[in-house]
């Protein structure tokens, strides 16, 4: 047996019975008969094991590292890229709550399989718990150790998440509950090209929560429609709330306003003044590369990156000259 491999494992395990585990798991003869004899048939049966591959990684839970060691195979199971997920257990007591657990390996599997794929999908994952302490009395399903009804756990825990569309919703239904439908109707209409006759339409509910002490409420969400929406006409805009809710709020909201198309003007400049220095530092760079200079003097000259410096010198786009 290869000392230097010994050694290697014994940095990522920190328990005979785990380092036992990962190194007789390593020998492909033993991993695919162990999968093949445990492995549900139905299963089993659409499995490629010669594409079954141990995965160079360590997925211990940090708090209980003495006591769990896990294994991650890769392979395809119906063509189609797929993990089994082993953990090795084996405390005297077993862990009452190895239902959270495996589901919590399982969707760092998944976040590190999506950390290396660019794709929209999840492989299948099948988690496997060997265990050989005390005989196991503990729930495998999550859903027994949910602390609720069973009735309601059937129903809802862990089913497609229940989606709240707002397109969907007409604005007739969102005035029926008025301090919830407010909120709604600034999200709902927010990326609208102009949301001001959206605005007209709602002035009346506007109004009856300012007045029934919903003042913050209102002037949030003014604010956050003046800040991000679109509005054709602010003029309309401001003159609606000071006329049809609150002179106070008009006059807040229009400071408000102001201040911000200030602090935009001020970033704008800058944002400008920065693009203009990297635009004469190309424009010099381009001069002394058309000159024959080196490029690593220009970067230096310029203070461009030598990789910028040298997509400008395989571009042999002309300066432009003042």
């Amino acid at each position: 047996m290869n000392n230097n491999k010994n050694k290697k494992n014994r940095t990522l395990v920190n328990n005979p019975h785990d380092q036992f585990f990962r190194e007789a798991m390593q020998d492909k003869r033993v991993a695919k008969e162990f999968l093949q004899r445990h492995l549900p048939a139905d299963l089993c049966a659409l499995v490629d094991f010669n594409h079954l591959n141990l995965q160079p990684r360590s997925q211990a839970n940090a708090v209980r590292r003495e006591s769990i060691v896990d294994l991650l195979f890769k392979t395809r199971i119906a063509a189609r890229e797929s993990y089994f997920y082993l953990l090795l257990e084996h405390q005297s007591t077993p862990e009452p709550l190895m239902a959270f657990r495996v589901i919590e390996y399982t969707v760092n599997v998944i976040r590190d399989h999506l950390n290396k794929h660019d794709i929209k999908k999840i492989p299948l994952i099948f988690p496997i718990v060997v265990y050989h302490g005390r005989p196991y009395s503990f729930q495998r399903d999550i859903n027994n150790l949910v602390d609720a009804p069973k009735e309601l756990v059937d129903r809802y825990f862990l089913k497609p998440f229940h989606l709240v569309d707002l397109n969907k919703i007409t604005d007739a239904e969102l005035k029926q509950k008025m301090w919830s439908g407010l909120m709604e109707f600034a999200l709902k209409h927010i990326f609208k090209r102009d949301f001001f006759p959206f605005l007209q339409d709602f002035v009346p509910i506007l109004s009856q929560v300012y007045q029934d002490g919903g003042s913050d409420l209102i002037g949030m969400m003014l604010q956050y429609i003046a800040d991000r929406g679109e509005i054709s006409d602010q003029n309309e805009f401001f003159k609606l709330i000071q006329t049809q809710i609150s002179p106070e709020l008009g006059e807040n909201i229009m400071s408000l306003a102001k201040q911000w198309k200030e602090e935009g003007v001020e970033i704008g400049v800058e944002i400008g003044m920065e693009r203009g220095k990297e635009k004469e530092q190309i424009d010099t760079a381009k001069r002394l590369l058309e000159s024959g200079f080196d490029p690593c003097i220009v970067s230096n000259a310029t203070r461009l990156s030598l990789d910028r410096i040298n997509d400008l010198k395989k571009e042999k786009l002309p300066a432009n000259i003042a």
